[in-house]
């Protein structure tokens, strides 16, 4: 079979059949993914991540064909499906590897909240998804609760490629079922093969996250990720019972990737430049629709014209014009000369040191009572974070705008998650907190930031602190 070979930064060469190419990689919904960032407008802090959701299509398709490659390879994997049946998976997983983010409008996940869901699902139940799954016997939970970047991929999958992925003798419904983590065929009673090839590309080790993980430490230039990719990558395995897990021999490098995934989330997502950029990003979208009437972002334009990440910020840039003495001018002139205010503090530590209190509300030495417990301040923030933004702008006399209380623009992105990533051994699976490889560390906990113009910090910090023991204070009292 002819293929088509391209150098990735991360991977090195990853080659392609060129009917693949052709019929998907070489494709306008396809390519518009060269114009959408992995991470929004986290490049304004670290120049290097001008990574596109393009090629990180391009690494999970690799990986995604690597470990299933291995898995073949496995004789009690094989055991149980024909071959003809490993190749369907195969076939299946890769298309659904290439084509997971389709569906990501621009500035990824930072736009998703203003496409219409109703129009979206109106768009899948038209090309017969809902049905699929009902006649498969899954029910309508998984659609319910998918992101609207993977509902708008399946329309794109079904309505754009469903012709080609039948020349392919691929079901295009089976794509989408394994873009939400879902294999119509295992549902219907097929080996359970089928079901391990969505686990690949959704679950806690799916190899989605393997290359973002890896490609965002890299792209960035963090560095904060070490961990064997490859012995990784060899370490997959699957059982009937278990499913999808890794091996015993991904002990040496597991410990390391959750490090890794930790660290990039505290230091790239949660870095607070990072999330002032993104938030300050995502408000001019609102301030664009607030001002023309008009969404930025709509289903129909990705659909029909392809809408990216140029074409938005284009539409951003004529609207500041035409309204010069408009929030969204001033927050354009802000985004565009990098005029970012700094935060009243930049970690946990830094965030007790600076309200007085302590990581765990404990006494002082004298016997007082110590500062506020900064968990119960970090949630108070984030309760009321658009009440409290409004007492400080108040406080400080500045536009509401120029106040902000905020955490990491993709909650999703919440190491938390992969608590739960199995290790097989014996047989059986066990978690990696089984095997110690998952601790606390009170350093390492995401926590809200409070951005305030320069000059204000030592002020904004005081009225905060008052308002929270006024407000807790009675709380407590009562």
């Amino acid at each position: 079979m002819p293929t088509t070979q391209i150098k990735d930064p991360v991977h090195g060469y990853v080659e392609l059949p060129d009917a693949l190419v052709e019929g998907v990689v070489d494709t306008r919904p396809f390519q518009r993914l060269r114009y959408v960032r992995q991470l929004s407008a986290t490049h304004l802090v670290y120049p290097g991540a001008n990574h596109t959701r393009f090629e990180h299509s391009i690494g999970v398709y690799h990986l995604g064909r690597t470990v299933f490659e291995n898995l073949r390879r496995q004789s009690y994997f094989a055991r149980g499906a024909t071959t003809d049946e490993l190749e369907e998976i195969q076939r299946t997983l890769e298309c659904a590897c290439l084509l997971h983010d389709v569906g990501h409008p621009p500035f990824s996940h930072l736009s998703e909240g203003f496409l219409d869901e109703g129009v979206l699902r109106k768009r899948v139940a038209e090309t017969g998804l809902v049905d699929a799954f009902d006649d498969a016997g899954v029910g309508g939970a998984p659609l319910r609760s998918a992101n609207p970047h993977e509902l708008l991929g399946c329309v794109i999958i079904v309505e754009e490629y469903g012709d080609d992925l039948r020349a392919f003798d691929v079901d295009p419904f089976e794509v989408c079922a394994y873009v939400l983590g879902y294999s119509l065929a295992y549902e219907r009673g097929e080996p359970w093969q089928y079901g391990v090839g969505a686990q690949l590309l959704h679950s806690p080790i799916d190899v989605d996250r393997l290359d973002y993980i890896t490609r965002d430490n890299d792209m960035t230039g963090a560095g904060v990720l070490s961990f064997d990719v490859e012995r990784m990558v060899d370490a997959y395995t699957a059982h009937p019972e278990e499913g999808l897990a890794l091996s015993e021999k991904a002990l040496s490098t597991i410990g390391n990737y959750l490090e890794g995934r930790i660290a990039l989330y505290m230091w790239v997502t949660q870095h607070h430049k990072s999330v002032y950029a993104n938030r300050l990003l995502q408000a001019m979208l609102g301030e664009y629709a607030a001002e023309t009437g008009e969404s930025p972002v709509t289903v129909d334009g990705i659909l029909d014209r392809e809408l990216d990440d140029n074409a938005v910020l284009e539409r951003l840039r004529i609207a500041a014009r035409e309204h010069p003495e408009s929030t969204l001018a001033s927050m354009y002139d802000r985004f565009r000369g990098r005029r970012f205010p700094a935060t009243c503090w930049k970690h946990r530590i830094a965030l007790a040191d600076r309200v007085g209190g302590t990581l765990d509300g404990s006494r002082s030495e004298e016997g007082e009572e110590g500062g506020p417990d900064i968990d119960a301040f970090t949630a108070w923030l984030t309760e009321g974070d658009d009440r409290l933004e409004r007492l400080l702008a108040d406080a400080l006399d500045v536009p509401v705008h120029e106040v902000w209380i905020d955490r990491s623009y993709v909650p999703a992105y919440d190491p938390d998650e992969l608590e739960d990533i199995p290790i097989a051994y014996g047989g059986t699976t066990r978690s990696v907190g089984d095997w110690g490889l998952y601790g606390d560390r009170a350093f390492d906990v995401p926590i809200p930031f409070v951005f305030v113009p320069d000059g204000t910090k030592r002020r904004a910090i005081r009225v905060l602190r008052e308002a929270f023991d006024r407000e807790v204070g009675e709380e407590t009292r009562a």
